[in-house]
């Protein structure tokens, strides 16, 4: 699709779509940069919907943080046959999202910690700015390296298309229940109101997920989305008791006995800390083995080691990949 709006956003390529909106990949001819543009399907006229659409471009101009989305423009265009559509110009975050990422395999427990303190604290943010997100889902977390040897990978929180003002008239029908089923909490399955609490409820499925690589409520919408009210997400006990505090907390079935997102990105900024040291082994300078009475260190010109009469390869030359 090759499609030019508001006389300077070319279309280039379709990078995915939704029910309502389309998302691209598009070149700004007046800065010569690329942008990622969500076009809102044409026709849209209900009330719901406009609504929705207006409330993300809103929300997304007066949001700046590193752990989100930047907005650079919107507009409408309008096709040959007169119908309107909305766009919104979008930094283009050229890397995957988490869903993608998680197809590859869970992800280690230090990863996990720094990737989720992250997004804690863009929620943080989010939630002190008066807004709820509703959908925080690995699809809706964009991944992309800050530069080409970069050890981790960035997460950025994108789709704020049915998030609301915490305090502004709810732009859905009343008792409508609008989320992802596999990462809802339980109040959403409800249908009842929601609180800043409900993103770090789904934020702790993501993360249980991301340790996992397994979603804690499978299955259809609604089996998935009833699951929640009757149980409790399953922990492994083999991710340990720091992580399953964490988690016991995120996922608390009463929204009073969560968190709040400034207190999980200081949990999870410690944990991912400590884990990192603990899963690096400690180097041992050779005048340390040799005044303790230990078989000296050598080194040979691979890079290999060798103890006594033991050889260690030297380890492959590459980054460290956030799984």
């Amino acid at each position: 699709m090759d499609v030019l709006l508001g006389h300077r956003y070319r279309t280039t390529e379709l990078i995915g779509s939704g029910g309502a909106a389309s998302v691209y990949r598009a070149v700004d001819e007046n800065l010569g940069r690329e942008v990622a543009v969500k076009l809102f399907s044409a026709g849209f006229h209900e009330d719901d919907e406009t609504r929705r659409q207006q409330t993300e471009m809103q929300l997304l101009a007066t949001l700046n943080h590193p752990g989100l989305v930047t907005l650079h423009d919107a507009g409408v265009s309008v096709d040959e046959e007169g119908r309107a559509s909305s766009y919104l110009v979008m930094e283009l975050v050229d890397g995957p999202d988490l869903r993608g990422k998680l197809k590859e395999g869970p992800l280690s427990s230090p990863a996990t910690a720094a990737l989720g303190a992250d997004l804690a604290d863009a929620l943080n943010y989010v939630h002190s700015n008066g807004v709820i997100h509703r959908d925080v889902k690995p699809a809706n977390i964009l991944l992309f390296p800050q530069a080409e040897q970069d050890t981790r990978l960035y997460p950025r929180l994108t789709d704020f298309g049915i998030a609301r003002m915490v305090e502004a008239t709810v732009a859905t029908a009343h008792g409508a229940t609008i989320g992802t089923a596999n990462y809802l909490s339980p109040e959403q399955a409800q249908g009842a109101a929601v609180d800043p609490r409900t993103d770090i409820y789904s934020l702790g499925l993501v993360l249980l997920e991301c340790l996992t690589g397994e979603k804690a409520f499978p299955g259809p919408i609604v089996e998935a989305a009833v699951a929640r009210l009757l149980r409790d997400p399953e922990i492994p006990e083999w991710v340990g008791p720091d992580w399953t505090e964490i988690l016991r907390a995120m996922t608390a079935r009463l929204v009073d006995a969560r968190p709040e997102a400034h207190e999980v990105a200081v949990a999870l900024r410690t944990l991912a800390a400590e884990r990192t040291v603990l899963d690096t082994p400690e180097s041992v300078p050779a005048s340390a083995d040799a005044s303790a009475g230990r078989e000296p260190v050598t080194g040979d010109s691979t890079g290999g080691i060798t103890t006594g009469n033991i050889y260690i390869p030297a380890p492959p030359l590459h980054s460290p990949s956030l799984g």
